[in-house]
């Protein structure tokens, strides 16, 4: 992954106020605030630096972003969490083009718009298995539905966006950032949904995460670029 390059998206989930004083946001960047409403541990602790009623954003930068005092959540330092975009690792084009075709856009900021981000972490046994191994594993068999095929059923009403960060930071105990919004008329489907993904009887794959927690928010607005 080269940083800096026009395919890459950097994503960064900060507190609201800690937006450095000389960010500039580019036509296709973008600066996302929330209202925290709960933190849900589901695998391990969830941190402690992030709270209820506290405010939160994310930013989409085409080139990574330094923020000064801060470092990864599960290290010393000031709450921060960061990662990239990547391509589809486990769906294929066709499969992929199918998915686009029924996927729900992202939702508008609004009293009634929900958002969920989701840090994961998976085992030592996970990264040892085969590129081939973990595909069996997501996808829909005679078996079981697989990671796919649960999210295919639900992509019509919840915007679902996987973000990387294996690679990008190390010292954190995240490898990736699942993020979705949904309408909150839709929260009993996006928890019917989760708990589909967390069943080893359907979604094999759960077996091998030892680490996650739910961040439940408010999107409160979306801008192009800092207030002044």
């Amino acid at each position: 992954m080269k940083s800096g390059t026009a395919s890459t998206t950097w994503v960064y989930f900060i507190p609201a106020g800690d937006i450095p004083a000389d960010l500039i946001l580019s036509g296709e960047s973008r600066l996302d605030r929330y209202l925290v409403q709960e933190v849900r541990r589901v695998r391990g602790e969830a941190p402690l630096m992030i709270r209820s009623g506290a405010g939160l954003i994310r930013i989409e930068s085409a080139s990574p972003i330094r923020f000064s005092g801060h470092r990864s959540e599960g290290s010393a330092g000031r709450f921060a969490l960061r990662a990239v975009v990547q391509h589809l690792h486990y769906a294929g084009r066709s499969e992929w083009m199918n998915l686009k075709k029924i996927a729900c856009p992202e939702p508008a900021a609004s009293a009634k718009t929900a958002a969920v981000l989701v840090p994961v972490g998976k085992s030592a046994e996970w990264w040892k298995l085969s590129q081939d191994e973990r595909q069996i594993l997501f996808q829909k068999t005679i078996r079981h539905e697989g990671h796919l095929g649960i999210g295919r059923r639900y992509a019509d009403r919840i915007f679902q966006r996987l973000y990387h960060a294996r690679h990008i930071d190390p010292e954190a105990p995240y490898d990736f950032l699942a993020y979705f919004e949904f309408n909150e008329a839709d929260a009993p489907d996006f928890r019917k949904m989760v708990s589909e993904l967390r069943d080893i009887r359907t979604n094999p794959e759960w077996l091998y995460v030892d680490f996650e927690y739910e961040i439940w928010m408010k999107k409160v607005s979306t801008l192009t670029k800092p207030d002044p």
